[in-house]
């Protein structure tokens, strides 16, 4: 899986194909199409590569922005998560009894939550293709909004679930969940970056410092996850690669000056993080069964997201001052991801018996086309639209 991810990468240069494409082939090549390997084994360990791409690909989000431009962006970006989230779930609640009659409202609008939300690792995996130097801050919001996007979709479905499951829910407490899942993340990354920052520090001189930072990492999502809730782990980890990197900044407070290699904390993470997307994109393209039956439809949601995006984008450009090149980067660039896959299982864990759910497959034989649909536009039409846009 490495070295044809390292491979593709430098045959992109010549062919222009991205690596993603090359892994969801190869993936599939080695499963659906010849059964050479048994999905199994993949299956059993792909929630723990998956948490761990996820932890460390926001954490390097949080390194790679400033206090400054955190601050220029969160509002582009807030706007950006909800206008994109909220048009998505509408649009699958209005167009799914159409393109597949069997989806009720209420499993319409599930759906639309689990199609609602970029996938972080695919948005990384693009960015490190697509060589534009100028739209650099394209990728820090969308990697911001993959963050916030992840919260609202599983508190949004999970309401919508006990919805069916109970006739009525409460629409105030998801709203209170949200907000808490990710001020609780947030307050527990900042203050555990600082501690951590603080101990770096004390560290220098040291070897081994990736790899305890990466142990602390762990924690930190982790116990997020058990004090804030579902969602709230990716939001501290990105405050506290956030508070690592800017920390510099309240030295005043502290009294010294921290001395921490960002740099190095960076490059090697990067190298983790090159082999764990390898596996993610792989595994991805090795579970892969299209139904014909299901093909169509995830067509339609795939054209229903992408007309969206290049709404939702056109939008934050008028309210925003973004370069053009940036907008357009958004505008084609809403890859979903294993994430989608995961969240498509809620009805299945919330109504084991099948009771209301009678086949709550159909949620991921749905997002498995838009998934492939999505990855491939994002990561090959797209980015080949917008760089023959500025060729020209």
């Amino acid at each position: 899986m490495i070295l044809i991810s390292y491979f593709s990468s430098l045959i992109y240069r010549r062919t222009k194909i991205p690596d993603i494409i090359w892994l969801l082939v190869f993936g599939a090549i080695l499963g659906p199409v010849s059964g050479f390997i048994s999905t199994g084994i993949f299956r059993d360990v792909s929630p723990i590569i998956s948490t761990l791409s996820i932890i460390l690909i926001t954490f390097e989000a949080g390194l790679d922005v400033d206090f400054k431009t955190l601050r220029e962006i969160f509002p582009k970006t807030l706007i950006l998560t909800l206008l994109s989230f909220i048009m998505i779930v509408a649009g699958t609640t209005i167009i799914g009894p159409f393109v597949f009659p069997e989806l009720t409202i209420v499993k319409a609008m599930i759906l639309g939550t689990v199609l609602g939300g970029l996938s972080t690792v695919a948005v990384i995996s693009i960015r490190d293709q697509i060589e534009i130097k100028e739209v650099r801050n394209a990728w820090r919001i969308m990697s911001l909004e993959s963050t916030i996007v992840d919260p609202i979709r599983v508190m949004l479905a999970i309401t919508l679930i006990r919805v069916a499951l109970l006739g009525s829910v409460q629409p105030i407490d998801t709203f209170q969940d949200i907000f808490f899942i990710l001020l609780v993340g947030s307050i527990l990354g900042l203050f555990l970056g600082i501690v951590w920052s603080i101990v770096l520090h004390r560290l220098r001189g040291l070897g081994n410092h990736y790899m305890i930072t990466l142990a602390v990492l762990l924690q930190v999502y982790f116990l997020a996850e058990i004090l804030a809730g579902n969602g709230g782990g990716t939001m501290a980890c990105f405050m506290f690669g956030f508070t690592v990197s800017n920390l510099k900044m309240l030295s005043n407070y502290l009294g010294f000056t921290p001395r921490i290699d960002i740099k190095r904390l960076t490059d090697v993470n990067r190298e983790i993080s090159f082999a764990l997307k390898s596996y993610y994109f792989v595994y991805t393209g090795l579970i892969v069964t299209l139904n014909l039956n299901y093909v169509f439809a995830g067509i339609a949601f795939t054209a229903m997201i992408i007309v969206i995006r290049f709404f939702v984008g056109s939008v934050l450009g008028r309210l925003s001052e973004i370069e053009d090149i940036e907008i357009d980067i958004i505008r084609v660039t809403y890859p979903l991801g294993t994430s989608a896959l995961v969240f498509a299982q809620l009805p299945l864990i919330y109504d084991p018996q099948g009771t209301v759910f009678t086949d709550p497959n159909i949620f991921t034989n749905f997002v498995f086309p838009v998934v492939l649909g999505t990855i491939i536009f994002s990561s090959l039409l797209g980015p080949f639209l917008v760089k023959r846009k500025y060729e020209d």
